[in-house]
């Protein structure tokens, strides 16, 4: 296309006729021109219309997003339902034994460790992980530490069947196991008393033998307290003490084996079912019964009948 500029000489408009330079100069100008708005027309449709893998893209986005929506919902609705029946189940073991029920796994660590192990870095994750395997060998170490010395008791020990290892009662199931020994709920007086030893609930008539070899150091026949009761005196300052027997099988100052029959399963004295109470005493000092079941008691039965002595509250006399 021509251009023209007015000529004051000859006073009209002459054809201004453009040299090599100049048509470059027009071509580059079109040519930027043409480039900006094709880049232009460009980002308009991009952010106008889509393609089809884009559009696929963000409808998935959306589906994920719905879902993730309802599975929040449903987590928490099922968070409520959980707290609802735990505080369900802890007011119901209150109305039974009076008493608050016993939170026996208690391990903050890991929780709070799992809680935090997406949006935690790795050099923490690590460190942590550090932390604990060092406290898991502390804790191991001790551990060594006790079975050496109880080896190095054993090894000063000639008859270890003077020590009380086996069950009063053969052939319990951890079940069995009711208050162990600790403050439990009177059955009759409905208050908190002392409870030094441990409630095995068996069948009336069901045979009581020793827990160690010993010394029958008392016979008790009574229709009171603890009715029908034997204490046998071990070697190593060890007593075991049997209360509210049916019948009693040996009297006062007579010698007696590990596992040999003293009596029956009774419901005499102050009892609120059938039962044997049993007791494990070393120097005067109360202890634990359960940990004194080691010769017959597999780990995993251990665990559960300490749980159950445990987490009872209510003791059977």
């Amino acid at each position: 296309m021509s251009k023209y500029k007015f000529n004051k000489e000859q006073l009209r408009f002459v054809e201004d006729k453009l040299g090599i330079r100049g048509k470059l100069s027009v071509a580059l100008r079109f040519f930027i021109t043409s480039v900006l708005l094709a880049v232009l027309y460009y980002i308009v449709f991009a952010l106008i219309l889509n393609t089809k893998r884009e559009e696929l893209i963000i409808r998935q986005n959306q589906l994920m997003e719905q879902e993730y929506k309802k599975v929040a919902e449903k987590m928490e609705i099922l968070d409520k339902v959980i707290v609802d029946l735990k505080a369900r189940d802890q007011e119901i073991y209150r109305n039974l034994f009076k008493s608050n029920p016993p939170d026996i796994f208690q391990d903050h660590n890991i929780s709070s460790l799992y809680s935090r192990i997406d949006s935690t870095s790795d050099i923490t994750l690590v460190h942590l992980t550090t932390l604990r395997n060092s406290k898991m060998e502390v804790l191991v170490n001790n551990q060594r530490k006790k079975i050496d010395e109880i080896f190095k008791i054993l090894d000063t020990m000639k008859n270890l069947t003077s020590i009380p290892s086996v069950l009063p009662v053969s052939n319990i199931s951890p079940s069995q196991a009711g208050a162990g020994a600790g403050r439990k709920i009177h059955p009759f007086y409905k208050t908190p008393v002392d409870h030094p030893g441990l409630d095995i609930l068996s069948p009336l008539g069901t045979q009581v033998r020793t827990a160690a070899d010993g010394v029958v150091e008392d016979v008790i026949k009574s229709d009171r307290g603890r009715g029908n009761q034997i204490t046998i005196r071990h070697a190593y300052g060890y007593k075991t003490y049997y209360a509210h027997l049916g019948d009693i099988l040996v009297r006062e100052s007579q010698p007696v084996k590990q596992g040999a029959v003293i009596g029956r399963v009774g419901n005499s004295g102050l009892s609120f079912a059938p039962h044997l109470h049993y007791e494990v005493t070393l120097n005067g000092e109360v202890l634990d019964p359960v940990s004194y079941f080691f010769a017959e008691l597999t780990p995993g039965s251990f665990r559960e009948m300490k749980i159950n002595a445990e987490s009872n509250g209510q003791s059977l006399d």
